[in-house]
């Protein structure tokens, strides 16, 4: 009996030392995994058309509502006062942006702004927007905000 009981110890152990080693040689999973893919960002139709216009001005809805025309309107721009304007001769029509945060540089940088505008006479309009730079060159900035999809192309200032 104490010769079996021995034995049976011993093939107890003999499997615990099997097992162990089959535990430990396995391949552990690779805890980072595969990256998960890219999120795929949709820019709506609006915004697509502003970033595939070269015209200075205010955009409503993806179209140009006040284009810049050195021929028939004036641009005047302010660091000091973080302001950009362009108006009509006779200033039927204009465009009046207040950066009331830091002038935005870089594509992709947010910045709040008050919009004043004016289509046509006795109309006027104030927005107070939160924009996203979606496009930049050295001379021009692109402006968007998708929610309420106005935009803007203005000088750098």
């Amino acid at each position: 009996m104490k010769r079996n009981l021995t034995f049976a110890c011993r093939m107890a152990l003999l499997f615990v030392v099997v097992a162990t080693t089959m535990a430990v040689s396995c391949p552990r999973p690779d805890p980072i995994g595969p990256e998960p893919p890219e999120p795929v960002v949709t820019k709506s139709q609006e915004r697509q058309q502003l970033e595939a216009s070269y015209t200075e001005g205010l955009y409503l809805k993806g179209s140009i509502a006040l284009a810049y025309n050195q021929n028939v309107y004036q641009r005047a721009a302010s660091r000091d006062r973080a302001t950009y304007r362009i108006q009509s001769d006779d200033q039927t029509r204009y465009l009046h942006v207040r950066y009331t945060e830091e002038i935005p540089s870089a594509e992709g940088e947010e910045v709040e702004c008050e919009l004043q505008y004016r289509l046509a006479a006795g109309e006027q309009t104030t927005l107070i927007v939160k924009l996203i730079v979606v496009k930049a060159t050295e001379e021009y900035l692109w402006l968007w905000n998708e929610f309420q999809k106005v935009g803007m192309i203005v000088q750098r200032i």
